[in-house]
């Protein structure tokens, strides 16, 4: 006979078992979806017989997978180092390296721990070396953002920089699967049923295309899969292949899905993605919240896929710093050579001022002709540097014959800043290949209006309103049409739609400001002073309510003050820290002092260009002038702003100098 206190001890010890299964069971199915709601990144380095630089190999291997969206990805901003593109990955965020203190990156190893986790030796040299950066980076918040942490498959005896991504910001990585790297999909594959990422370094070459074939076919529908080249030892590297798998996809989701293109916000522009995506890639596929430090954005898989568009772009992109210098060289060497071969056949008296006016147009063309090269692909140095120099002097002499002087400034000024908005509103594709364009592949920047061409732009709009300016008086109807056509070039370069460039807004803005000054009648007043001074600043507000309306807060203005008052505040103190490394590169110095001091020359002998055509020439020429001095003190690239203002006023200057002798100008 069984008793009535034995039973109800019973009946309560089952009913305690029922209800203790329940959340059991719950707790189960939710370790098997985090399970699936997984993500791979998968290091391929290239082979180690080819020499250490972008590996073809792999990237016509991402290509030759249907399932995989391809892309190309930059691998750090500014000077390159593996260890630097690492820690990026790991952090979500960059800056360029020589902004650190010290700029190269301390050496780590790896060393296994008891319970097969992993402690990343001299990461506190990692650490200290992050806090010294002028804004916030922190190494490891990838892994440190993931409950449990990330697992690491790969080779200890190589490569054990490749541990970067799966460590975590206290210099652990939670699991080590070392060994050699024959198994390494399989490997991989056990660890993502434990941690929620992983971390694979493979083979080099082809065998490591075999592995990620391998864990294509064994992944989970939902899982995210990662794969890149391991960023290599090369002195310069601008972009690298990427491939994902996964990106948007379900758990109920077929894993055969044909791949596409890949972009992001960062970069926007097909095909390309930065290496600071991959960490926002991966919290988002994960459902988790992506941390304020991390700058990158999540990659997107949209578009068609475009593969053989990958080494082209990336090559033309590998011509541009080296051709530079040459390419604008070319244009003062073909007019010097003009020069001298007009004045052999015709004498010098005759063709000196002519010659004048061709040289000085030329160099307000080359904004527009510079598009020329881009448009055709890739042509060689020598054709490209032809097609430049060749086109701005025939240019400059047309235009010179179809308006005269000095109205013809106003012809390079509407076809130069026309097409640049016409291009900028496609895209930028063919700036952002052009000799003077943003070059993405050094991750500073990614479409857009590049340091190069701001100041060269505020000139050219100067000179074409001088142009039509020509011989008006000073009045508060000119001085309102020098600042609204200003705001106007203003709003084009520095909408995040557009130019999405916040120095750019400022230069223009300072640079109309002043010109517009010199246009009112009168002395110049405090209130006059103090409009002047509040002029960038105007700008950059009516920019912020621009980029709110048309770029839904995520333009360039939005993304420098996202971490509020110390996001700004981050922003200024980088821009001045490599602004002042810039002055001191290289020939700089001098480059700068010899600019400083044509300014100076041109200030002290202005008589030479009376009598004036107008108060408006020199509101321009000052107005320039101001304009390059200010971008040098708000452009990360410093005295480079300074620089291309000079050489294009120089232009301008000459142009003025080429006064035809028969001309009849009223003086002001």
């Amino acid at each position: 006979m069984i008793r009535p206190g034995a039973a109800l001890l019973a009946a309560i010890t089952c009913l305690a078992v029922v209800a203790l299964s329940i959340p059991a069971i719950s707790a189960a199915d939710d370790d098997a979806s985090a399970a699936d709601n997984s993500a791979i990144l998968v290091l391929i380095p290239q082979d180690e017989e080819t020499p250490p630089s972008y590996s073809q190999e792999l990237a016509d291997g991402f290509a030759d997978i249907p399932q995989l969206s391809v892309g190309l990805t930059s691998a750090t901003q500014g000077s390159y180092r593996r260890e630097q593109a690492l820690l990026d990955i790991s952090q979500g965020t960059r800056v360029s390296r020589s902004t650190y203190d010290p700029s190269e990156v301390p050496p780590v190893g790896l060393a296994r721990m008891v319970g097969g986790s992993g402690v990343v030796k001299g990461w506190d040299a990692i650490l200290d070396r992050a806090a010294t950066a002028p804004q916030t980076i922190e190494p490891g918040l990838l892994a440190s953002s993931i409950p449990g942490g990330a697992a690491y498959v790969g080779d200890a005896t190589k490569l054990q920089e490749t541990v970067i991504p799966a460590t975590n910001r206290l210099g652990y990585v939670s699991s080590l699967a070392l060994a050699d790297t024959s198994d390494a999909a399989q490997r991989a594959i056990r660890q993502s049923h434990r941690y929620r990422l992983v971390v694979v370094a493979t083979s080099p070459g082809r065998n490591g295309l075999r592995e990620l074939r391998q864990i294509l076919h064994l992944r989970r529908p939902g899982q995210l899969v990662i794969a890149t080249q391991t960023p290599p030892l090369a002195p310069i590297l601008p972009l690298l292949p990427i491939a994902t798998a996964g990106i948007g996809e379900n758990a109920g989701d077929p894993v055969d899905t044909e791949g596409k293109g890949l972009t992001s916000k960062t970069t926007n522009l097909p095909n390309l993605v930065a290496g600071i995506d991959i960490a926002p890639t991966i919290l988002d596929h994960l459902g988790l919240s992506i941390p304020d430090a991390m700058t990158g954005k999540p990659i997107k898989a949209e578009g068609e896929r475009q593969p053989d568009e990958l080494t082209p772009f990336r090559d033309r992109l590998d011509e541009l710093g080296p051709r530079r210098t040459t390419a604008l060289a070319f244009v003062f060497v073909g007019w010097l050579m003009l020069y001298l071969a007009a004045g052999a056949i015709a004498g010098r008296d005759r063709i000196s001022r002519p010659v004048r006016r061709i040289g000085g147009l030329s160099i307000l063309w080359i904004p527009s002709v510079i598009l020329v090269p881009a448009a055709i692909g890739n042509p060689s140095a020598e054709l490209e540097y032809t097609l430049i120099a060749g086109l701005a002097l025939l240019l400059g002499f047309v235009s010179d014959r179809v308006l005269g002087w000095p109205r013809a400034t106003l012809v390079p000024a509407v076809v130069g800043l026309t097409v640049i908005t016409v291009d900028l509103i496609l895209g930028s594709h063919l700036i952002t290949r052009s000799i003077l364009g943003p070059n993405p592949g050094y991750g500073s920047r990614f479409y857009g209006i590049g340091n190069e061409l701001k100041p060269a732009l505020m000139v050219l709009l100067l000179a074409g309103l001088a142009a039509a300016l020509t011989d008006r008086p000073k009045s508060r109807r000119n001085a309102v049409i020098v600042i609204g056509s200003g705001l106007l070039l203003g709003v084009i370069l520095g909408s995040g739609r557009l130019g999405a460039g916040v120095g750019a807004s400022i230069i223009v803005a300072s640079a109309t400001a002043v010109a517009a000054l010199m246009m009112l009648p009168g002395r110049i007043t405090w209130k006059r002073g103090a409009i002047l001074i509040a002029a960038p600043v105007i700008g950059l507000a009516l920019l912020a309510v621009l980029d709110l309306a048309t770029a839904g807060g995520q333009g360039h203005y939005s993304s420098v003050l996202s971490g509020g008052s110390g996001g700004l505040m981050e922003d200024v103190e980088r821009r001045t820290t490599l602004a002042w490394q810039q002055l001191w590169k290289g020939n700089m110095p001098l480059i700068t002092l010899t600019c400083l001091l044509a300014a100076a020359y041109a200030i002290r002998n202005r008589v030479m260009f009376k009598p004036w055509a107008g108060p408006i020439w020199p509101a321009a020429l000052v107005g320039g002038l101001a304009g390059g001095l200010i971008g040098s003190f708000t452009e990360d690239s410093g005295p480079l702003l300074i620089v291309v203002a000079t050489i294009t006023l120089t232009g301008l200057c000459s142009y003025l100098l080429g006064r035809p002798e028969s001309s009849r100008i009223r003086s002001d």
